[in-house]
């Protein structure tokens, strides 16, 4: 069994070198963007999280083992996240390797290279409830 990661092991920008979105994807973005309607943000200092023992039946349907945490919110196109915060998000439905990143209910433009990482289950349930009181606590 894999070691429990605390929040700020799962935040800290290591692990595998992955690219992210630049200029060359801007029209897969926008085709993406105007596809599903959801809002959008650019985000900075990423991680791709690649969520590791997880049992049959434990994502919701069409969610995948992926989440993602970001340093820096760049830009975005409502006010629900604003320009510098940190995001974790919650699972993924979709990760395409040019640099977008999407949920349920949003898209995320990962700007510049990131990191990708193994987190087991576990660690990345505890890190989005942390996440999730800091934030309503903020």
């Amino acid at each position: 069994m894999e070691q429990t990661l605390t929040l700020a092991e799962i935040m800290s920008l290591d692990g595998e070198r992955v690219a992210g979105a630049g200029v060359e994807e801007a029209a897969a973005i926008q085709d993406k963007l105007s596809m599903t309607g959801k809002p959008w943000c650019a985000v900075s200092a990423w991680v791709v999280i690649d969520v590791t023992c997880v049992p049959d039946g434990e994502l919701a349907r069409f969610t995948l083992p992926l989440a993602l945490y970001a340093h820096h919110v760049q830009l975005g196109d409502d006010d629900r996240l604003n320009a510098g915060e940190p995001v974790l998000t919650s699972f993924a439905t979709g990760y395409d390797q040019r640099g977008i990143f999407e949920t349920v209910d949003r898209i995320y433009i990962l700007l510049g290279r990131g990191f990708r990482k193994p987190v087991d289950l576990e660690s990345v349930k505890a890190a989005q409830y942390l996440f999730d009181q800091r934030t309503l606590e903020a």
